[in-house]
Protein backbone atom coordinates (compact mmCIF):
# COMPACT_ATOMS: atom_id res chain seq x y z
CA UNK A 1 0.00 0.00 0.00
CA UNK A 2 1.45 3.28 -0.81
CA UNK A 3 1.07 6.13 1.01
CA UNK A 4 -0.04 9.32 -0.95
CA UNK A 5 2.22 12.62 -0.12
CA UNK A 6 1.61 14.34 3.29
CA UNK A 7 2.19 17.32 2.48
CA UNK A 8 0.06 17.46 -0.65
CA UNK A 9 -3.53 16.47 1.38
CA UNK A 10 -2.41 17.66 4.55
CA UNK A 11 -3.45 21.23 3.60
CA UNK A 12 -6.56 23.28 4.72
CA UNK A 13 -7.54 23.67 1.49
CA UNK A 14 -7.17 19.37 1.09
CA UNK A 15 -8.84 19.12 4.24
CA UNK A 16 -11.72 21.29 3.16
CA UNK A 17 -12.38 20.42 -0.09
CA UNK A 18 -10.98 16.77 -0.53
CA UNK A 19 -11.84 15.43 3.44
CA UNK A 20 -11.47 11.61 2.32
CA UNK A 21 -8.17 11.86 0.71
CA UNK A 22 -6.73 14.10 3.58
CA UNK A 23 -7.93 11.67 5.92
CA UNK A 24 -6.29 8.83 4.07
CA UNK A 25 -3.32 10.34 3.50
CA UNK A 26 -2.93 10.93 7.36
CA UNK A 27 -3.73 7.91 8.41
CA UNK A 28 -0.73 6.59 6.46
CA UNK A 29 1.55 9.29 7.73
CA UNK A 30 4.87 7.79 8.69
CA UNK A 31 4.19 10.35 11.91
CA UNK A 32 0.50 9.60 12.48
CA UNK A 33 2.02 8.67 16.22
CA UNK A 34 4.52 9.80 18.21
CA UNK A 35 6.00 7.88 21.19
CA UNK A 36 6.69 9.46 24.15
CA UNK A 37 10.13 9.09 23.20
CA UNK A 38 9.29 11.22 20.48
CA UNK A 39 9.99 8.71 17.71
CA UNK A 40 7.44 8.71 14.71
CA UNK A 41 5.56 5.51 14.35
CA UNK A 42 3.28 4.85 11.53
CA UNK A 43 0.35 3.00 12.10
CA UNK A 44 -0.04 -1.31 10.57
CA UNK A 45 -0.69 -1.98 7.64
CA UNK A 46 -4.02 -3.79 8.93
CA UNK A 47 -5.01 -0.62 10.95
CA UNK A 48 -4.51 1.44 8.38
CA UNK A 49 -7.57 -0.40 6.45
CA UNK A 50 -9.50 -0.39 9.65
CA UNK A 51 -9.18 3.39 10.42
CA UNK A 52 -9.46 3.89 6.69
CA UNK A 53 -13.31 2.27 6.23
CA UNK A 54 -14.28 3.86 9.69
CA UNK A 55 -13.13 7.05 8.62
CA UNK A 56 -14.67 6.82 5.00
CA UNK A 57 -18.07 5.83 6.66
CA UNK A 58 -18.08 9.19 8.69
CA UNK A 59 -17.38 11.34 6.00
CA UNK A 60 -19.93 9.87 3.54
CA UNK A 61 -22.49 10.19 6.08
CA UNK A 62 -21.84 13.49 8.20
CA UNK A 63 -19.80 15.24 5.42
CA UNK A 64 -20.62 14.23 2.12
CA UNK A 65 -23.97 13.71 0.31
CA UNK A 66 -25.86 11.56 -1.62
CA UNK A 67 -24.67 12.19 -4.58
CA UNK A 68 -20.88 12.85 -2.84
CA UNK A 69 -21.01 16.76 -3.36
CA UNK A 70 -20.66 18.21 0.30
CA UNK A 71 -22.52 18.87 3.01
CA UNK A 72 -20.61 20.36 5.43
CA UNK A 73 -16.71 20.82 6.15
CA UNK A 74 -14.87 19.33 9.30
CA UNK A 75 -15.05 23.27 10.42
CA UNK A 76 -19.16 22.62 10.49
CA UNK A 77 -18.86 19.27 12.31
CA UNK A 78 -20.12 19.65 15.95
CA UNK A 79 -20.89 16.75 19.27
CA UNK A 80 -24.26 16.38 18.20
CA UNK A 81 -23.69 15.48 14.04
CA UNK A 82 -21.15 12.62 15.85
CA UNK A 83 -23.36 11.56 18.34
CA UNK A 84 -26.43 11.62 16.07
CA UNK A 85 -23.55 9.55 13.62
CA UNK A 86 -23.11 6.67 16.71
CA UNK A 87 -26.57 6.33 17.42
CA UNK A 88 -27.49 6.14 13.87
CA UNK A 89 -25.08 3.28 13.48
CA UNK A 90 -26.34 1.28 16.80
CA UNK A 91 -22.47 0.44 16.95
CA UNK A 92 -21.08 -1.99 19.71
CA UNK A 93 -20.04 -0.33 23.21
CA UNK A 94 -16.24 -1.26 21.85
CA UNK A 95 -16.66 0.39 18.49
CA UNK A 96 -18.69 3.38 19.17
CA UNK A 97 -15.65 4.15 21.54
CA UNK A 98 -12.93 3.44 18.77
CA UNK A 99 -14.80 5.56 16.43
CA UNK A 100 -14.85 8.34 18.95
CA UNK A 101 -10.99 7.87 19.43
CA UNK A 102 -10.32 8.33 15.96
CA UNK A 103 -12.04 11.36 15.91
CA UNK A 104 -10.81 12.69 18.69
CA UNK A 105 -7.09 12.41 17.35
CA UNK A 106 -8.54 13.67 14.08
CA UNK A 107 -9.56 17.03 15.29
CA UNK A 108 -6.75 17.18 17.61
CA UNK A 109 -4.77 17.20 14.77
CA UNK A 110 -7.21 19.61 12.80
CA UNK A 111 -6.68 22.22 15.60
CA UNK A 112 -3.25 21.68 15.77
CA UNK A 113 -2.74 23.23 12.01
CA UNK A 114 -5.41 26.04 12.86
CA UNK A 115 -8.38 24.16 10.21
CA UNK A 116 -10.98 23.79 13.70
CA UNK A 117 -11.63 25.75 16.54
CA UNK A 118 -12.18 23.15 18.79
CA UNK A 119 -12.87 19.52 19.21
CA UNK A 120 -16.21 17.93 19.21
CA UNK A 121 -15.07 14.42 19.53
CA UNK A 122 -13.85 15.42 22.80
CA UNK A 123 -15.58 13.73 26.21
CA UNK A 124 -17.93 11.41 23.87
CA UNK A 125 -16.20 8.22 24.73
CA UNK A 126 -17.13 9.30 28.52
CA UNK A 127 -21.17 9.58 27.92
CA UNK A 128 -21.16 6.89 25.31
CA UNK A 129 -21.47 3.67 27.69
CA UNK A 130 -18.43 2.30 29.03
CA UNK A 131 -17.94 -0.14 32.18
CA UNK A 132 -17.64 2.91 34.70
CA UNK A 133 -21.35 3.96 32.98
CA UNK A 134 -23.67 1.15 32.63
CA UNK A 135 -26.85 2.37 33.27
CA UNK A 136 -26.69 3.86 29.57
CA UNK A 137 -25.39 0.94 28.07
CA UNK A 138 -28.16 -1.38 29.31
CA UNK A 139 -31.09 -2.90 26.95
CA UNK A 140 -33.67 -0.95 26.43
CA UNK A 141 -37.08 -1.75 25.26
CA UNK A 142 -40.53 -0.31 25.21
CA UNK A 143 -43.80 -1.02 27.81
CA UNK A 144 -46.79 -1.83 26.56
CA UNK A 145 -48.46 1.43 26.66
CA UNK A 146 -45.18 3.29 25.01
CA UNK A 147 -45.91 0.69 22.02
CA UNK A 148 -49.19 1.55 22.04
CA UNK A 149 -48.16 5.16 21.16
CA UNK A 150 -45.48 4.06 18.57
CA UNK A 151 -48.26 2.41 16.87
CA UNK A 152 -50.82 5.22 16.61
CA UNK A 153 -47.81 8.01 15.71
CA UNK A 154 -47.06 5.69 12.91
CA UNK A 155 -46.80 8.08 9.48
CA UNK A 156 -50.09 8.44 8.19
CA UNK A 157 -49.99 6.44 4.26
CA UNK A 158 -50.14 9.51 2.51
CA UNK A 159 -48.00 9.29 -0.51
CA UNK A 160 -46.08 6.33 -0.95
CA UNK A 161 -43.35 7.15 0.89
CA UNK A 162 -45.37 7.66 3.79
CA UNK A 163 -47.23 4.53 3.08
CA UNK A 164 -43.32 2.93 2.66
CA UNK A 165 -42.30 4.66 6.35
CA UNK A 166 -45.62 3.37 7.93
CA UNK A 167 -44.49 -0.33 7.05
CA UNK A 168 -41.09 -0.45 7.72
CA UNK A 169 -41.58 0.96 11.44
CA UNK A 170 -44.45 -1.00 11.74
CA UNK A 171 -42.58 -4.24 10.50
CA UNK A 172 -39.40 -4.13 12.77
CA UNK A 173 -41.72 -3.53 15.65
CA UNK A 174 -43.43 -6.00 14.42
CA UNK A 175 -41.08 -8.68 13.42
CA UNK A 176 -37.90 -7.70 15.50
CA UNK A 177 -35.52 -6.95 12.40
CA UNK A 178 -32.20 -6.02 12.28
CA UNK A 179 -31.74 -2.25 9.78
CA UNK A 180 -29.74 -4.56 7.41
CA UNK A 181 -31.83 -7.16 7.35
CA UNK A 182 -35.19 -5.36 6.74
CA UNK A 183 -33.56 -3.01 3.88
CA UNK A 184 -32.74 -5.78 1.80
CA UNK A 185 -36.05 -7.86 1.62
CA UNK A 186 -38.20 -8.39 -1.09
CA UNK A 187 -41.30 -9.00 -1.79
CA UNK A 188 -40.85 -12.82 -2.20
CA UNK A 189 -39.63 -12.73 1.18
CA UNK A 190 -43.17 -12.25 2.90
CA UNK A 191 -45.63 -14.96 3.55
CA UNK A 192 -49.35 -15.64 3.30
CA UNK A 193 -51.55 -14.02 6.32
CA UNK A 194 -52.19 -17.26 8.57
CA UNK A 195 -55.28 -17.74 10.71
CA UNK A 196 -54.80 -15.49 13.49
CA UNK A 197 -53.65 -12.53 11.01
CA UNK A 198 -49.88 -12.79 11.50
CA UNK A 199 -47.12 -13.56 8.77
CA UNK A 200 -43.93 -14.84 8.27
CA UNK A 201 -41.04 -13.49 6.88
CA UNK A 202 -38.24 -15.36 5.33
CA UNK A 203 -34.72 -13.43 5.58
CA UNK A 204 -31.74 -13.41 3.87
CA UNK A 205 -29.39 -11.60 5.71
CA UNK A 206 -25.44 -10.65 4.14
CA UNK A 207 -22.33 -11.07 6.40
CA UNK A 208 -22.34 -12.41 9.79
CA UNK A 209 -26.25 -13.28 10.04
CA UNK A 210 -27.98 -16.47 9.24
CA UNK A 211 -31.09 -17.32 7.53
CA UNK A 212 -33.87 -17.64 9.37
CA UNK A 213 -37.61 -16.89 9.65
CA UNK A 214 -39.57 -14.25 11.82
CA UNK A 215 -43.20 -14.10 12.75
CA UNK A 216 -44.58 -10.84 12.22
CA UNK A 217 -47.05 -9.74 14.40
CA UNK A 218 -50.80 -9.28 13.89
CA UNK A 219 -50.87 -5.35 13.54
CA UNK A 220 -47.77 -5.42 11.67
CA UNK A 221 -48.78 -7.73 9.12
CA UNK A 222 -51.86 -5.94 8.50
CA UNK A 223 -49.80 -2.36 7.93
CA UNK A 224 -47.50 -4.54 5.43
CA UNK A 225 -50.54 -6.13 3.41
CA UNK A 226 -51.61 -2.14 2.96
CA UNK A 227 -47.82 -1.35 1.74
CA UNK A 228 -47.51 -4.35 -0.29
CA UNK A 229 -50.95 -3.67 -2.10
CA UNK A 230 -50.07 0.01 -2.26
CA UNK A 231 -46.71 -0.94 -3.74
CA UNK A 232 -47.78 -3.29 -6.46
CA UNK A 233 -50.19 -0.28 -7.99
CA UNK A 234 -47.06 1.68 -7.97
CA UNK A 235 -45.38 -0.71 -10.84
CA UNK A 236 -41.99 -0.38 -8.87
CA UNK A 237 -39.04 -2.45 -11.23
CA UNK A 238 -37.44 -3.33 -8.11
CA UNK A 239 -38.15 -6.32 -6.08
CA UNK A 240 -37.02 -4.24 -2.72
CA UNK A 241 -40.12 -4.57 -0.56
CA UNK A 242 -39.17 -1.05 1.07
CA UNK A 243 -36.97 0.88 -2.11
CA UNK A 244 -35.58 3.59 -1.48
CA UNK A 245 -37.01 5.43 -4.54
CA UNK A 246 -39.70 4.57 -6.97
CA UNK A 247 -36.98 3.44 -9.47
CA UNK A 248 -36.19 1.19 -6.71
CA UNK A 249 -32.73 1.14 -4.66
CA UNK A 250 -31.61 0.18 -0.92
CA UNK A 251 -32.52 2.17 1.52
CA UNK A 252 -29.84 3.58 3.31
CA UNK A 253 -29.46 2.55 7.29
CA UNK A 254 -29.72 6.11 8.08
CA UNK A 255 -33.40 6.46 6.73
CA UNK A 256 -34.12 3.68 9.06
CA UNK A 257 -32.68 5.28 11.94
CA UNK A 258 -34.48 8.74 10.97
CA UNK A 259 -38.30 7.30 10.83
CA UNK A 260 -37.48 5.32 14.03
CA UNK A 261 -36.63 8.28 15.62
CA UNK A 262 -39.12 10.29 14.13
CA UNK A 263 -41.67 8.02 15.30
CA UNK A 264 -40.64 7.91 18.80
CA UNK A 265 -40.82 11.67 18.90
CA UNK A 266 -44.09 11.33 17.60
CA UNK A 267 -45.41 9.01 20.24
CA UNK A 268 -44.17 11.03 23.24
CA UNK A 269 -41.64 8.48 24.11
CA UNK A 270 -39.52 10.23 27.24
CA UNK A 271 -36.03 10.42 25.49
CA UNK A 272 -34.65 10.35 29.42
CA UNK A 273 -36.39 6.87 29.59
CA UNK A 274 -35.50 5.41 26.28
CA UNK A 275 -32.12 6.78 25.13
CA UNK A 276 -31.34 4.96 22.33
CA UNK A 277 -34.01 6.21 19.39
CA UNK A 278 -33.24 3.51 16.94
CA UNK A 279 -34.41 0.33 15.55
CA UNK A 280 -32.65 -1.82 18.42
CA UNK A 281 -34.71 -0.76 20.91
CA UNK A 282 -38.07 -1.72 18.76
CA UNK A 283 -36.09 -5.45 17.93
CA UNK A 284 -35.38 -5.64 21.99
CA UNK A 285 -39.51 -4.82 22.60
CA UNK A 286 -40.35 -8.02 20.25
CA UNK A 287 -38.21 -10.38 21.84
CA UNK A 288 -38.99 -9.28 25.30
CA UNK A 289 -43.10 -9.76 23.95
CA UNK A 290 -42.44 -12.95 22.28
CA UNK A 291 -40.64 -14.49 25.82
CA UNK A 292 -43.19 -12.72 28.03
CA UNK A 293 -46.03 -14.50 25.77
CA UNK A 294 -44.46 -17.60 26.66
CA UNK A 295 -43.01 -18.64 23.62
CA UNK A 296 -39.81 -20.96 23.86
CA UNK A 297 -36.36 -19.46 23.83
CA UNK A 298 -35.29 -21.46 20.92
CA UNK A 299 -38.16 -20.17 18.91
CA UNK A 300 -37.45 -16.56 19.81
CA UNK A 301 -34.09 -16.86 19.02
CA UNK A 302 -35.17 -18.51 15.70
CA UNK A 303 -36.71 -15.21 14.76
CA UNK A 304 -33.99 -13.32 15.66
CA UNK A 305 -31.77 -15.10 13.61
CA UNK A 306 -29.70 -15.88 16.37
CA UNK A 307 -26.75 -18.23 15.76
CA UNK A 308 -25.90 -19.00 19.55
CA UNK A 309 -28.55 -19.69 22.01
CA UNK A 310 -26.67 -17.74 24.91
CA UNK A 311 -28.22 -14.55 22.77
CA UNK A 312 -31.69 -15.04 23.68
CA UNK A 313 -30.78 -16.21 27.16
CA UNK A 314 -29.63 -12.65 27.67
CA UNK A 315 -33.18 -12.04 26.92
CA UNK A 316 -35.04 -14.62 29.33
CA UNK A 317 -32.67 -12.69 32.10
CA UNK A 318 -34.41 -9.27 31.36
CA UNK A 319 -37.72 -10.64 30.88
CA UNK A 320 -37.67 -11.87 34.95
CA UNK A 321 -36.89 -8.12 35.90
CA UNK A 322 -38.24 -4.54 35.03
CA UNK A 323 -36.73 -2.29 32.73
CA UNK A 324 -35.22 0.65 34.18
CA UNK A 325 -36.37 2.89 31.09
CA UNK A 326 -39.61 1.95 31.78
CA UNK A 327 -42.19 4.75 32.76
CA UNK A 328 -43.18 4.73 36.85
Amino acid sequence: MTAPSASLFDSDQAWLTTPQEALVAWLMAPDFVITKAGTQQPLRASSVVVYRAMGSKFVREVLLGGDGRPLKTWRDVEAEDIHTFLARNELKRGIRNRYVRLLERLFDHLMAKGIVPGNPARGLAIKEPSKSNQYNDKTQWLTEAQQEAVVAALPQPEGWKGARNRALVATVLGGGLKVSEVIKLTNGCVGPRQEDGSLYIDVYPAGAGRRHRTRVAVFAAAILMEWMTTRKQLTIPSELLFPAKLAGGVLHPATVYRQVAAVLAEARIDPTLIKRRGARTLRNTFAINELEEGKQPELVGEYLGHRAARSTRYYTALVRKPSPFREK
